[in-house]
């Protein structure tokens, strides 16, 4: 897991217990609304529902259980159990080496962990919106919308909060350090300048490649950035036209250090040279279902892609999770 001394207390693990091996005892649930996803080390695949206002996991043996919140939207239960703790909105998550999920809570304008053992802290926002300043204490700073959250090469945590358009570093002394966006109205400005003096365009995505650079979905005109971890510049990757990032957490790194990204009905990877399409599902059914629109991404160690749609989002005809394998032949793991 990524190692945040003032945290370690909190987050400490208690040897043989999981939240995985709670599971067996847990009432039977199923996703409303999937969102976004994210793969842990061991294959354990979670899943942001919005509807629900939970965070769910799904078992090997195809059954979902509760991994966070207890279905009422608002904030509390920091501390304590995560599955008994208020939640609003969660969006997306990342999974740490040792098995902590950092999850961005989005309405509540905070960035939460959940232990291995199942214990849920804030570890970044006070719940109030706002511009958050170089230095600022994480856990008493205001952060507006968080919808994204990486793991950078430097093993600490990387937030996209959307409403200010600001990417912030959780460092290990407990304080955010903004690494790309001003407080200016929306739009793309600033390329080729340091990324600390250009838009982010209202980041709700985050991923890093095997290079260090850093990919940025602009939520305010579905435009991809990137940072150049050579030079700190903002950049607008070549070859992007006809792609239009979308989705929190909509932006995942793979094994080989490469990123993929949503696009409207596609899958595509994306380099600093151009994107390269991995599976389109316009113009058929997959898992039975027409218009099939993915709303959340996540990669395995194996190479398996993960994503997801629900029915009422203006496209697809009923809700499905499915995984695509390696050589790209799509499985359904959930359908509704």
């Amino acid at each position: 897991m990524v190692a945040f001394s003032v945290l370690a207390g909190l987050l400490s693990l208690l040897p043989g217990v999981s939240i995985l091996a709670r599971a067996a005892s847990a009432r039977r649930v199923a996703p409303i609304r999937p969102g976004a996803l994210a793969v842990a080390p061991d294959g354990g695949l979670y899943i942001a529902d919005g509807a629900r206002n939970q965070i769910l996991e799904r078992l090997p043996n195809g059954r979902f259980t509760v991994v966070a919140g207890n279905g009422k939207r608002g904030f509390s239960g920091d501390g304590g159990r995560a599955a008994d703790a208020r939640l609003n909105g969660p969006a997306g998550m990342v999974v740490g080496s040792g098995g902590t999920l950092y999850f961005a809570d989005a309405f509540n304008n905070r960035v939460r962990a959940i232990s291995r053992t199942g214990t849920i802290i804030t570890v970044a926002g006070n719940g109030r919106g706002g511009w958050t300043a170089n230095g600022s204490p994480a856990r008493a700073a205001p952060i507006l919308s968080p919808e994204a959250v990486a793991i950078g090469p430097d093993h600490r945590l990387y937030i996209a909060a959307s409403g200010w358009g600001e990417v912030l570093r959780l460092e290990r002394k407990g304080t955010l350090t903004r690494v790309a966006g001003v407080r200016r109205p929306a739009g793309v400005f600033g390329v080729a300048r340091p990324a600390t003096e250009a838009s982010a365009d209202g980041v709700n995505g985050l991923a890093f490649d095997a290079s260090g650079n850093v990919y940025l979905a602009g939520s305010n005109t579905k435009t991809l950035l990137m940072i150049d971890r050579a030079t700190g510049s903002m950049r607008l990757p070549a070859g992007m036209s006809g792609f239009y990032p979308r989705g929190d957490g909509g932006l995942a790194a793979t094994p080989s250090g490469s990123v993929l990204g949503m696009n409207t009905q596609d899958i595509v990877e994306v380099t600093a040279h151009g994107v390269r399409p991995i599976y389109n599902f316009g113009g058929r059914k997959t898992a039975g279902i027409s218009g099939f629109l993915p709303d959340g991404l996540a990669v395995s160690n194996d190479g398996a892609i993960y994503t997801d749609t629900y029915y009422g989002n203006g496209w697809s005809s009923g809700s499905a999770i499915v995984v695509l394998t390696p050589h790209h032949r799509v499985r359904t793991l959930w359908r509704r």
